[in-house]
Formats: structure tokens, C-alpha cells, sequence
């Protein structure tokens, strides 16, 4: 085998072990991203259970700002 034959297998090998890290690194964020994203539904679930009462002044102002009505946003 040439040098030129070798250095290509070489650069070949290189190549695909970079692809598998990409599609590694793409699952793993993929995965972050879920988790993300059930963390935040069981978070705004949580909110839906409390009464009144019971929400943090930000919680009531967090609900307010989403609620549809008479507001700075409408």
C-alpha cells in the first residue's frame, strides 16, 4: 500500500469517527431537549394544582401575564 492509499484510509477512518461523534452529540441534545421540555410541563402542571392562595407573587404575576383580558397586552 501507498503512502497516499494509507494517508486516505486514514482521513476516511477520521471522517466517520467525527460523524459518530456528531450523531452522538445530536442524540444527547436531543435528549436534553425532552427532558427540557417535561421538566417545564410538570413545572406548569404544578401551577394548575395550587390555589390561589397558595402561588408566589411571580406565579400570580406569571398567570396574569398569560391570562387573555383587559391588560397592558391587550
Amino acid at each position: 500500500m501507498s503512502n497516499e492509499q494509507s494517508t486516505q484510509n486514514q482521513q476516511g477512518q477520521q471522517g466517520e469517527q467525527s460523524i459518530q461523534q456528531d450523531q452522538s452529540q445530536q442524540q444527547s441534545h436531543q435528549q436534553q431537549v425532552e427532558q427540557s421540555k417535561q421538566a417545564a410541563a410538570e413545572a406548569f402542571d404544578a401551577l394548575e394544582k395550587k390555589k390561589p392562595e397558595e402561588l408566589t407573587p411571580d406565579e400570580l404575576r406569571l398567570m396574569a401575564d398569560t391570562m387573555p383580558g383587559e391588560g397592558p397586552g391587550d
